[in-house]
């Protein structure tokens, strides 16, 4: 089983849902405007931090397997 990683941070509550017997959970992921703002912010107050913030706009689906 591989590892995923979300293309920006998460920023939804996970869900999850069953179809037909297989059970699924769904995360909403990519940040808007404001996050960058305020990424943008604290790499000017900190030094190493990065402030490339992915926008995305993604809802990653993940089958639980038994």
């Amino acid at each position: 089983m591989g590892t995923r990683k979300p293309n920006s941070g998460i920023v939804g509550m996970p869900i999850a849902y069953e179809v037909d017997g297989t059970e699924y959970i769904a995360v909403q992921s990519g940040w808007g405007v404001d996050a960058q703002r305020i990424q943008d912010s604290l790499a000017g107050d900190n030094v190493g931090v990065e402030n490339n913030v992915p926008q995305g706009g993604v809802v990653w689906v993940f089958a639980v397997r038994k």
